[in-house]
C-alpha cells in the first residue's frame, strides 16, 4: 500500500512538472522574465527554484540559465532547444534564441504580505495586509481563520474563519472572537485555480469585565466596623487579578461600569464623591481577606481602611478587577444595603431578641386577658342601657336615614382635581429597582435634557444593555419639562413593540430622573459597512428587514407619532437581523449628531414639521442605503445647501446595478414630488413580496464627514 502512495505522489508530481515544449526567446527579452540562477545543471534544479518562490513554469536557455515566470509563449514556439543541459546531456536547456519551458506544478498566488493588526476590540481584530508579489492569475478571495492559541476562558473555543470576496480587497474586521484571547491569525490569497501558502500573525483581543460577583454577607457589626464575607470572582474573559472593597455613603448611587475606577479615601473626601476604595488585595491573597473588617482602621493595599459610622448605616460591595497588557476592566456587586444589614445585626443578636420577645409575650398575654374581662363588663352595661332607651331610639329611625359626613376629606364633585400629569406618565412604566440598575461612564450623547449613558438593566435573570437618559427634572424650565413630558409620552404610547426599541423604565435618584431605553448591541448602518471588509450580510434580507421596519413605523403611525430621523443609523440590529427602530420621542436624543438633509423630503426643506410622506421618504432613501452596504446618498454633493437645491430640481438617488426595476419603482414612488403619489406605510409593509438580486458590486462610497455633524 505505501509502495502505491509512493508511485502515486511521485506519477503526479512528475507530471505536475510536465514540459511544455521550446519557445522563442532571447538575452534582452526572455520569454520567462526572472532570473534565478545563472548555473541549473538540470532541469530538475530550475524547476524546484521556481516552485520555491511559487512560479508556475521554469525555463531554460544556453544550457544552464534558469528563468521563472507565470505566462510564456509570447513570441511564439520554436524549434531551436538543441542545446544540451550542461550536466545532463540526454535533455535540451533551449539555446541561445530560445527557451525549454517547463511546468512547476504550482497554481496557487505566492501568500500575500505585511499582514498586520491594525485595531484589537474586545470581541474582533481588524486585519490588514498587501497582495501576493505573484498572483499566478487574478485573485479571487481571501481566507482568514483565527485559532486560539492562549485564552482565560475554561471551554474550548472553536476556530473563526471569514472569506472576503476580490483581489483588491486589503482588510476586514473579524468579530466573534473571546475577549481576552491570543489568536494566531492565518490568511490565504486564492485564484480561479488554488490557494495560496498562509501567512500568520499573532494578536490578542482586548479583555471584557469579569462576572458580577455577589453582594458581600454581614457577618458581624460594631460602632466602627462591619465584618462581611467575599466571594470569589470569575472571569472567562480575562485574569482574576486583584479584588478591592468599597464603601458608598447612603443616599449616594455610584457609577458603575467596566471602565470606572473608584479613588481612594482621601481623594474621594476631597472631590466629595461619596465613594471610595477601603481596600484592595491581589487575587492570590483571596483566602488571607475572604473575612474582611470594614473600618478597621488600616492600609490594607495602598488604600486606607477609613474607620465607619455605623450609625449611618453605609453601603458596601465588592469589585473583581482584571488586569492584563496594560489594560484594566472591573466589575462591580450590588450593595449591601440597610435591611440586609439589619438582618445580619439580628442574627448576631439572638440571645437578646429570645429575651424581649419572651418578655413581649408575657405582656400582651397580660393584656388579652384583661381586654377580655373588659369586654365582658362593657357588653352587660351596653344591654342594660339598650333596653332603657329603645322607644327613643325607634322614634329616630322614623326621621329617616343619616348620612356620615368627613368634612377634612370631603372634595366636591363638581370641582375637579388638578392632574399631575408626572405622576401619571409615572404610573405607566416599571420603576426598576436601584439593585437591577447600572449606569456606565460611556457617554452616548449629550442630549437636550441631559446625558445619555450606556447601562445594563438586570430583569428575570437576563442582563440587557440600555441608554439610559440622565434628566435633572428639577432644574429643567417649565416649557423644557413640559416638552421631555410629551417626548416621554410618545414612548410610553410606542411601547412594547417587536421592531422598536422599547422604553424599559425608569428610575430615580434624590434629583435625577433616568429614562432608560433598550439599546440594540448595533445599528444597522455599522453592519452595513462593516459587511464592506467582508463580513457577510444577509442580502437575501433586506427586503424582509425593510417590511419590519415598515410594520414599526405603521405602529408609530397608529399613535400619530412621527419619526423625525429615519436613516440606516437611527434602526438597531439585533444578533438574528431583527431590526429595531429608534429615534422616537425622548430616544432620538441618544442618536448620533446626523447631518439630516441627504433624507429630507422635498417639502420638508421649508417646513421643519415632519408629517407621515417625511417619513416615507426617509424610507425609500434608507432601502437605497441598505442596497448600497451603507453607501453616502448624494455622495458626490458635499454641501447640504446643493443636496437642497439639487432635489428641488428633480435630482434622485440613482438605481445601483443590483436593484431590480419594480424595487427602484417603489424607492422612486417614495420621493415623488406629489405626496399623494406616494406609498403608505402600510404599503410599504408588504416590500418583502418583491425578489431581489445577489448584490454583487458596492459602488457607491461611504463618506461620514457628509453623514455626521462629528466625526472622529
Amino acid at each position: 500500500m505505501i509502495l502505491l502512495l509512493l508511485l502515486f505522489y511521485f506519477g503526479d508530481y512528475a507530471f505536475s512538472q510536465k514540459y511544455e515544449g521550446c519557445f522563442q526567446s532571447s538575452a534582452l527579452d526572455p520569454d520567462l522574465p526572472t532570473l534565478i540562477l545563472s548555473h541549473a545543471d538540470v532541469p530538475a534544479k530550475c524547476i524546484n527554484e521556481c516552485r520555491s518562490r511559487y512560479y508556475m513554469f521554469a525555463g531554460l536557455m544556453n544550457g544552464q540559465q534558469c528563468f521563472c515566470g507565470s505566462r510564456y509563449g509570447r513570441k511564439g514556439i520554436s524549434d531551436s532547444c538543441k542545446t544540451p543541459c550542461l550536466t545532463d546531456p540526454s535533455n535540451y536547456c533551449g539555446s541561445q534564441d530560445a527557451m525549454s519551458i517547463y511546468s512547476t506544478g504550482y497554481k496557487g498566488p505566492s501568500p500575500p504580505r505585511s499582514a498586520q493588526i491594525v485595531h484589537s476590540g474586545s470581541d474582533s481584530l481588524h486585519i490588514t495586509w498587501e497582495p501576493p508579489d505573484i498572483s499566478n492569475g487574478n485573485i479571487t478571495s481571501y481566507t482568514l481563520k483565527a485559532m486560539v492559541v492562549q485564552t482565560f476562558a475554561s471551554n474550548p473555543i472553536p476556530a473563526v474563519e471569514s472569506q472576503i470576496q476580490g483581489g483588491t480587497s486589503n482588510s476586514t474586521m473579524l468579530q466573534g472572537l473571546q475577549p481576552g484571547t491570543k489568536y494566531n491569525i492565518s490568511i490565504v490569497a486564492t485564484n480561479v485555480q488554488a490557494d495560496s501558502e498562509p501567512i500568520h500573525i499573532l494578536g490578542w483581543t482586548l479583555i471584557g469585565p469579569p462576572e458580577k460577583p455577589m453582594i458581600p454577607k454581614v457577618v458581624e457589626q460594631t460602632s466602627t466596623t462591619v465584618t462581611v464575607t467575599l466571594s470569589e470572582g470569575h472571569s472567562e474573559f480575562g485574569p482574576v487579578s486583584a479584588y478591592q472593597v468599597f464603601v458608598v455613603q447612603s443616599g449616594i448611587i455610584p457609577l458603575m461600569g467596566p471602565n470606572v475606577a473608584y479613588y481612594n479615601y482621601k481623594e474621594s473626601v476631597e472631590q466629595g464623591l461619596g465613594y471610595y476604595i477601603t481596600g484592595e488585595f491581589e487575587s492570590s491573597e483571596f483566602h488571607k481577606y475572604k473575612k474582611f473588617v470594614v473600618g478597621s482602621g488600616n492600609m490594607i493595599g495602598s488604600y486606607y481602611n477609613a474607620p465607619l459610622d455605623t450609625r449611618v448605616l453605609p453601603q458596601i460591595g465588592l469589585a473583581v478587577v482584571s488586569r492584563f497588557q496594560r489594560q484594566t476592566q472591573y466589575a462591580y456587586s450590588n450593595l449591601i444595603n440597610k435591611l440586609m444589614i439589619y438582618d445580619d445585626a439580628k442574627k448576631n443578636s439572638t440571645n437578646l431578641t429570645t429575651v424581649i420577645l419572651c418578655i413581649a409575650i408575657g405582656l400582651l398575654g397580660a393584656l388579652l386577658v384583661a381586654s377580655i374581662v373588659v369586654y365582658f363588663v362593657l357588653r352587660q352595661r351596653h344591654e342594660k342601657i339598650r333596653m332603657r332607651k329603645l322607644p327613643e331610639q325607634q322614634e329616630l329611625t322614623l326621621q329617616g336615614p343619616l348620612y356620615e359626613v368627613d368634612n377634612l376629606a370631603y372634595i366636591p364633585e363638581d370641582v375637579p382635581e388638578r392632574v399631575n400629569h408626572y405622576q401619571e406618565l409615572k404610573k405607566k412604566v416599571w420603576i426598576i429597582p436601584q439593585n437591577a440598575m447600572t449606569i456606565n461612564d460611556t457617554v452616548i450623547r449629550r442630549g437636550r435634557f441631559g446625558t445619555v449613558y450606556t447601562g445594563v438593566v438586570e430583569k428575570n435573570g437576563k442582563s440587557s444593555a440600555v441608554a439610559v437618559h440622565s434628566i435633572a427634572d428639577k432644574l429643567l424650565k417649565s416649557s423644557d419639562k413640559r416638552h421631555m413630558l410629551r417626548e416621554l409620552d410618545a414612548c410610553i404610547r410606542a411601547s412594547p413593540m417587536m421592531y422598536l426599541a422599547d422604553l424599559v423604565g425608569t428610575y430615580e435618584t434624590f434629583d435625577t430622573l433616568h429614562v432608560v431605553l433598550e439599546l440594540p448591541p448595533q445599528t444597522l448602518k455599522s453592519r452595513l459597512l462593516i459587511a464592506r471588509s467582508g463580513n457577510t450580510f444577509p442580502t437575501n434580507q433586506i427586503l424582509s428587514i425593510g417590511s419590519m421596519i415598515a410594520s414599526a413605523l405603521q405602529h408609530l403611525e397608529n399613535y400619530k407619532i412621527v419619526h423625525e430621523y429615519l436613516c440606516a443609523r437611527s434602526v438597531g440590529v439585533t444578533s438574528n437581523w431583527i431590526p429595531k427602530v429608534m429615534g422616537h420621542g425622548i430616544s432620538k436624543y441618544s442618536l448620533e449628531d446626523i447631518k439630516y438633509a441627504r433624507w429630507t423630503s422635498i417639502e420638508s426643506f421649508n417646513n421643519k414639521k415632519r408629517q407621515q410622506p417625511a417619513v416615507v421618504w426617509a424610507f425609500g432613501v434608507l432601502l437605497w442605503e441598505m442596497l448600497s452596504m451603507g453607501g453616502t446618498p448624494y455622495s458626490c454633493i458635499s454641501l447640504e445647501s446643493d443636496v437642497e437645491e439639487a432635489v428641488e430640481r428633480g435630482v434622485r438617488l440613482p438605481q445601483l446595478p443590483d436593484t431590480p426595476d419594480p424595487l427602484y419603482e417603489v424607492m422612486s414612488s417614495c420621493w415623488s414630488t406629489e405626496i399623494q403619489e406616494r406609498p403608505t406605510v402600510a404599503e410599504l409593509t408588504r416590500l418583502e413580496t418583491l425578489s431581489i438580486c445577489p448584490i454583487t458590486a458596492i459602488t457607491e462610497p461611504y463618506v461620514p464627514e457628509l453623514e455626521l455633524n462629528e466625526y472622529h
